[in-house]
């Protein structure tokens, strides 16, 4: 019997998710394809390095398990004061990498100013949602997701219309952001979330106790192997850009469409890591197996739409005719990519939940094998090639991954 609670989750989930989703075939009607193409690109690039939050989301999921409640939050005010200044580190690091990073995805630099800014303004946002996942209040959760959600799509969409322009877009999105958080922290005012203010405040030597330390540093690691498995889920979209014989329009239309899968089945991950026992593994095999289950029918869901109607569909959506031989090919091997990426993250926010090291190495072991075969690719060769390759590092990642939960045991109790 499924609960109210997560049908509720899944239906304001489900509107986020349309609304996040459908801005890229708007953005595709009312901007130019130049400026389609940069914030396309931006935008993805936002969603999956900003993705490497997600490892912050279950590990306060984690967290806020602890029977404890005010040394739960008190932990999560810690562990976000440590996330804050990590942020501006890295951020400092990926300002100074910047002309190396857009230059080889073909993007204005300008572009990396809304980038950080988004991401800055995504802590809190992801705070409060995994402490609400933790708490099991799936229901507010998903209100949280839908106030990010609308907010994004209203500005951002208004903004292209005026402006006609993909960085300011861009940068009307950061607005939304700080609009979503001020209204989160209103709405749920009662429910004792994470302190931002306090988190500004709080100085290093609170974070110096010998727990403190363990957690900040599993968290560090966990959160760039987690945003190094985020690229890696772009990484289909940044080798059209750098094909000799490739359509980039074209392939950014078919992306767009694959991200279905994405969008659709990242809603199911957060009630399984909610469901996550941290004590018996047994448990843990049920909910894991209904999450491949969902997976699998939205990925089907959505490999038949577009085998069957890929050319009205993409016409309906970008006003373009495409062949659909071409989509059919193309389109089925995007899918199927996200398909196996989406089990390799859960697999690891799984391990994350668990503080488990093994979301490290399955993290590294992925992105190691797909950068090495994007060095190696000939450029010279098509996208489906290129998509073959991909797919079959991918699968043979999330088979692994799912035997390694599978077969993970928790120690005994003495």
């Amino acid at each position: 019997m499924i609960k109210k609670s997560l049908i509720l989750f899944v239906l304001l989930s489900v509107i986020a998710s349309g609304l996040n989703y459908i801005i890229y075939p708007l953005f595709s009607r009312i901007l130019g394809p130049g400026e389609y193409v940069n914030i396309t690109v931006a935008l993805s690039l936002f969603t999956q390095v900003s993705t490497f939050l997600s490892s912050i989301l279950a590990i306060t999921i984690g967290l806020s398990k602890d029977s404890n409640a005010d040394k739960s939050q008190k932990t999560v005010e810690l562990l976000q004061a440590f996330l804050f200044k990590l942020f501006l580190i890295l951020a400092a690091g990926f300002l100074i990498l910047s002309p190396l990073i857009m230059n080889s995805i073909h993007t204005p630099i300008l572009f990396v100013i809304p980038i950080v800014l988004m991401m800055l303004l995504s802590i809190p946002v992801l705070i409060v949602s995994g402490y609400l996942n933790g708490k099991n209040q799936i229901v507010k959760l998903g209100i949280v997701t839908l106030i990010s959600a609308v907010s994004q799509f209203a500005i951002g969409l208004t903004t292209s219309i005026f402006t006609q322009n993909g960085l300011l877009t861009m940068c009307s999105m950061v607005v939304a952001q700080f609009i979503t958080i001020s209204l989160v922290y209103a709405i749920f005012s009662k429910e004792r979330l994470p302190s931002i203010a306090k988190a500004l405040r709080t100085p290093f030597r609170a974070m110096r106790t010998k727990e403190m330390k363990s957690l900040l540093l599993y968290t560090t690691a966990t959160a760039l192997a987690v945003m190094a498995i985020s690229i890696v889920q772009v990484m289909d979209l940044f080798i059209s850009q750098n094909l000799k014989h490739t359509d980039v329009k074209f392939y950014a239309d078919i992306y767009v469409i694959s991200r279905i899968v994405f969008f659709a089945g990242m809603i199911f991950i957060w009630p399984f890591l909610g469901e996550v026992s941290t004590y018996s593994d047994a448990l843990n095999r049920k909910p894991f197996y209904k999450l491949i289950g969902f997976f699998a029918a939205i990925t089907l869901s959505t490999g038949l739409v577009l085998y069957f109607f890929g050319d009205i569909f993409t016409n309906l959506l970008f006003g373009i005719n495409y062949d659909l031989s071409s989509i059919q090919t193309v389109g089925l091997l995007s899918v199927m990519y996200k398909f196996f990426l989406l089990v390799v993250t859960a697999v690891i926010l799984y391990f994350v939940v668990l503080r488990s090291f093994k979301a490290i190495w399955i993290a590294l072991a992925t992105t190691i094998t797909v950068y090495l075969f994007t060095l190696l690719f000939d450029r010279q060769a098509g996208m489906t090639s290129a998509l073959l390759g991909l797919n079959i590092i991918a699968a043979i990642s999330a088979a692994t991954a799912s035997v390694m939960l599978l077969m993970h045991r928790f120690p005994k109790k003495t």
